[in-house]
Order: structure tokens, then sequence, then C-alpha cells
């Protein structure tokens, strides 16, 4: 663990220790152990659009502790189509480390926020998203080019958020099993043949699989949400496997899916 996480997690743990265990910040936790608190994405930023409706959350921490986040890849390409989530639990101490930085930008005080200082100095870059959840509903800040030292002091709840997203990295460290969903989202649009890795299969779905039928996004790509038990006809597939189409009024071309295990706190369907 880099020396700058460990002052930061001791420096915390510190103050803690000196105001009491979740009194000091008075954030409470949802009494549903399946709730989501925190969750952080990364949004935007110029990639293929099927790696963008790909891009699931970075970290979920649930109010009981687990937290959800994509594990370790293998080194090789064409990688597995379905992301590698795994899920860790924290302790409580660690859970106020995390409500102590919540505390500190604001967020139960916010609705939807944005920084984008740095849009005028960065191109392309993505906009780091946190949610937050309380009695309150959802609370939202944005910022734009996160982590990118442009010589300038960040705004407080700037800073808070990037040493959140920092302590999130460090939480991950510990033991880990694989994440087992409750719905696995499956969005579809035109694909392409990868001429150097070859491979096209049938189509994989059945009851429901129809996607002319399905949700409509607004970049016209099709969107629907299964059961987990249809991850396994993906088992093998890759990022460059495509699939005949099922439906010539839906796409004649090959088709892309892009598949992924959602996390709690998900909408169904993307709606931007």
């Amino acid at each position: 663990m880099p020396k700058k996480r460990i002052a930061l997690l001791v420096a915390l743990a510190a103050a803690i220790s000196a105001c009491g265990m979740g009194d000091d910040a008075g954030l409470d936790l949802p009494e549903d152990p399946d709730d989501p608190v925190i969750q952080i994405t990364s949004e935007g930023g110029f990639a293929p659009v099927d790696m963008i409706l790909g891009r699931g959350p970075n970290y979920t921490l649930l109010s009981d502790g687990r937290l959800i986040y994509e594990g370790p890849t293998i080194a090789i390409f064409p990688g597995p189509l379905v992301p590698n989530y795994q899920v860790t639990r924290i302790d409580d101490q660690q859970m106020q480390l995390v409500l102590d930085l919540v505390d500190r930008m604001g967020l139960p005080d916010m609705e939807r926020e944005l920084d984008d200082s740095a849009a005028s100095r960065v191109a392309d870059a993505t906009t780091e998203v946190v949610t937050y959840w309380d009695a309150n509903g959802e609370h939202v800040y944005a910022v734009y080019a996160l982590g990118i030292d442009l010589d300038q002091t960040p705004a407080p709840a700037t800073e808070a958020f990037a040493e959140l997203f920092g302590l999130m990295g460090d939480l991950v460290s510990g033991e880990a099993v694989p994440y087992q969903p409750d719905r696995v989202r499956i969005v579809a649009g035109p694909g392409s043949v990868n001429e150097e890795f070859e491979d096209v299969r049938s189509w994989p779905l059945s009851g429901g699989g129809d996607p002319t039928a399905w949700a409509t996004l607004p970049n016209d790509w099709k969107c629907r949400v299964f059961e987990p038990t249809v991850l396994d006809q993906f088992g093998d597939a890759t990022q460059v496997t495509v699939w005949e189409s099922p439906d010539p009024d839906f796409i004649e071309t090959p088709v892309k899916l892009v598949v992924r295990p959602l996390h709690p706190g998900e909408p169904d369907c993307p709606t931007n």
C-alpha cells in the first residue's frame, strides 16, 4: 500500500477514535443490508459506444459492509465478455472512514452537483460520479477529470472525493469472492467481425430474447434485463464475439451484445 494512503488511513482512524465511532458525522446506514450506501462510477470520455455501455461501477458499498468491485482481468486479448465482479467485506471502522469522507464532501446536503472546472484544460476525460444514499434519497457529486493534476487547488468536496476514491481502492485488498448478481443487463447493437479473432455465433437468447421488443436507448441500441442464469450462455464469449441477428428488422449485420451483471442501485437500463 502506498505510504500516502497509509498516512490517510491512519489520520482518519485517529480522528474517528478521538470523536467516537459513528457519532460525529451523524450519518446513519440503511437498515436493509442489501441497500447501497455509496456507488462510484466513471462516465463519458472518448471510447467506443460498446465500451461505454459495458462500463459498470468502480465500487458499490452496501449497508452491511459488502464492497463490490471489478476484480483482476487476465492479460490477454480478447478478454472475457462478462466482467469479473468480486465482493469483499469491510469492517465497522473502515465503514466509518468512508462515512467520514462522505461527511467532509458535504454529500448529505447535496442533491446533484458537478465540478467541471477542469473542462477548459482537459479534453476527453471521464467524469467520476459518487452517489450516496440516505433516508432523504440520492445525493450525487460529479467531477470531470478527477485526479488530473492541474496545478490548482481543488474544491474541498473534490479533494475529499479524490481521497474517497483512493480509500475504496485500498479497501478491496482483502479476501474476496465472486459477485452473485440479482439482475443481468444485456444491450444489443450493431457489431462487426474481428478479422484476426473471428467469432460469430448463433443467437444465444430465448424467452424474451427478441431485441425488437427491448427498451430503446437514446443511441438506438436495445436493452433488457434478464435473470442471472442467462450468464450461462456467455461463459466462454469474449470481447470480440458477435452474434447472428435473430431478426433482420432489428439489425442485418452481426449483433454486438454487451453483457453485465448489475450492482444494487443501478437502473435496469441506462437513461442517457
